[in-house]
């Protein structure tokens, strides 16, 4: 390849970055903008989340460009699949430090030790960030980080108070509602997706006259097999086991589907008032079915019917049934509360979960969904789960504000895990004394090179912000709050500059950590690779 050629490819491959990078830059903050993406046949679909603007606009005139776009996706892609947040905050650090680092190579610093200098002042700026790090104070807070990464108040109240009351092991579903504006409630005991084995369950013809919306068991048994129940041989035994029992309970029956001679039996039965039954289906599947099920018989003291491990139901005996104080059935989900099980056994197990699921909660996307799991299941067996109910006009809003929920609660936890530094770009801006003392005891003028990139690209979340929300310089801004000294910003909801921290105005400590290390890491690949120009 001709050094021509090469010239151009660079070029190329920087203006792709650099495209993506700009139409990420305008989702940043409350007062994001709405980027147009042209969806062909004339039409153009309207983007305001960085994830979704990385993973639409994909199509670029050159090759070059499409790749140069390729690597800036690929950090928003990593930072967001891991926390749930951060993807314009990455765009926005790493556009600005390849920026500086571009005009410092232009002028003949070496391109390997100006990486070596972006790795050290990442490093530098990282620690910085952490030390700046404090606890979640309570809802409000909770509230202020919600509403700075969405803009949703109304969304950042319900997940504040919904998180001070269930504490830091509570977990969070998210609802879809056929109302607008958002809802929140407290689910009492523990619950999974489920459904009534039989229709009649719920419709009022049929079992013992259901609700038409909900069937409510008062202390019943409950039996868990990890098993297809179709032949009546396989109930009959855990009938007649459970109409022998002292006070004559309502049966919970729970397995993976009861279907053919084992429903038909369970409906006779409740019919002729010999055992009251309520046959139920987890609607979980594979794995994470087996999971459930045994969650379920350790929060309830039952013991799980399956031939693997030796237990089949037609060999059923009393001491495999399971109490609790009540049991709710709907058409979506099995709500069971006051298990009977052994409560340092579920304590335990939820410890357990809990401390793996924190374990890889960092890491790659598919693994962070694992973790998401374990965390709902520690929570399901403490009886600390909450739901947000989310409803909206139209289709796309709505599917909009449930994607903006989801990450809230994610930030949340992530929120009381790791702490809260001040939002607006400010904590970045607080960074930057750090960095630059550090630049100033290095000796190597490249290597200090790259450092001052990351000096002068810490300035670009706060720059970005006060520019999306149109109503000052964004310089005269910076140089405002610089007078004012740390902690100082603006917040760009009320045009005020004051201690951020006092607005309420915070950003999750590990997501801004995460977006800065991927920057840097980005930039350093950009960088080391002589994908410059000699433009500003």
């Amino acid at each position: 390849m001709t050094s021509m050629t090469a010239g151009r490819s660079d070029a190329a491959l920087a203006a792709g970055f650099d495209t993506l990078a700009r139409l990420l830059a305008l989702t940043l903050g409350p007062a994001r903008r709405v980027v147009l993406n042209d969806t062909g046949g004339g039409t153009a679909e309207g983007l305001a989340d960085a994830a979704t603007v990385a993973r639409r606009v994909t199509a670029l005139p050159e090759r070059e460009a499409t790749a140069g776009a390729a690597l800036l996706r690929e950090a928003v892609r990593t930072v967001v699949g891991r926390h749930g947040d951060g993807g314009a905050t990455t765009a926005v650090l790493t556009a600005a430090i390849v920026r500086h680092a571009r005009r410092m190579v232009a002028a003949g610093a070496s391109p390997v030790p100006v990486r070596d200098g972006i790795r050290a002042a990442v490093r530098c700026a990282a620690d910085a960030l952490k030390g700046q790090a404090s606890p979640v104070a309570g809802p409000d807070d909770l509230s202020g980080l919600v509403s700075a990464a969405g803009g949703d108040r109304a969304l950042a109240a319900s997940v504040g108070e919904l998180v001070d009351v269930l504490g830091p092991e509570g977990a969070f579903v998210v609802e879809e509602s056929v109302r607008p504006g958002v809802t929140h409630d407290y689910v009492d005991g523990s619950r999974w997706p489920a459904r009534p084995a039989a229709p009649e369950l719920l419709s009022g013809g049929g079992m013992f006259g259901g609700s038409h919306t909900e069937l409510t068991l008062v202390d019943p048994a409950v039996v868990v097999a990890d098993v297809v129940l179709d032949d009546p041989a396989q109930v009959i035994p855990i009938l007649e086991a459970v109409r022998a029992l002292p006070d004559r309970p309502p049966l919970l029956l729970v397995a993976q589907d009861v279907t053919g001679g084992a429903a038909t039996t369970c409906l006779l039965n409740d019919r002729r008032g010999l055992v009251v039954t309520a046959p139920v289906v987890l609607t979980t599947a594979g794995v994470r079915r087996g999971e459930d099920l045994a969650d379920l018989a350790l929060l309830t003291g039952a013991t799980v019917l399956s031939p693997e491990y030796g237990r089949p139901p037609e060999r059923f005996v009393p001491a495999y049934v399971g109490r609790v104080r009540r049991a709710v059935v709907r058409s979506g989900h099995l709500s069971v509360a006051g298990g009977g099980g052994d409560r340092r056994a579920v304590t335990d197990l939820a410890a357990r979960l809990r401390t793996r699921a924190w374990e890889l909660g960092d890491g790659a996307e598919a693994t962070t969904r694992t973790a998401e799991r374990m965390w709902l299941r520690q929570a399901r067996l403490l009886g600390r789960v909450g739901a947000v109910q989310v409803g909206a006009n139209t289709e796309a809003e709505r599917e909009d504000r449930l994607r903006t929920a989801r990450r809230a609660v994610r930030l949340a936890r992530t929120a009381l895990r790791d702490g809260v530094v001040a939002g607006g770009g400010v904590a970045y801006l607080d960074c930057v004394d750090a960095v630059r003392a550090a630049r100033a005891e290095c000796a190597d003028p490249d290597r200090a090179a790259g450092m001052e990139a990351v000096a002068a690209g810490l300035e670009a979340p706060f720059l970005r912000l006060v520019a999306n929300a149109g109503r000052r310089e964004p310089r005269v801004a910076l140089a405002a709050v610089r007078a004012l000294g740390p902690g100082h910003g603006v917040d760009v909801r009320t045009d005020r500059y004051l201690p951020i921290r006092e607005a309420g105005v915070l950003d999750v400590a590990g997501v801004a950590v995460a977006a800065l290390e991927a920057a840097g890491a980005t930039a350093g690949v950009l960088v080391s690779a002589s994908v410059v120009t000699g433009r500003g």
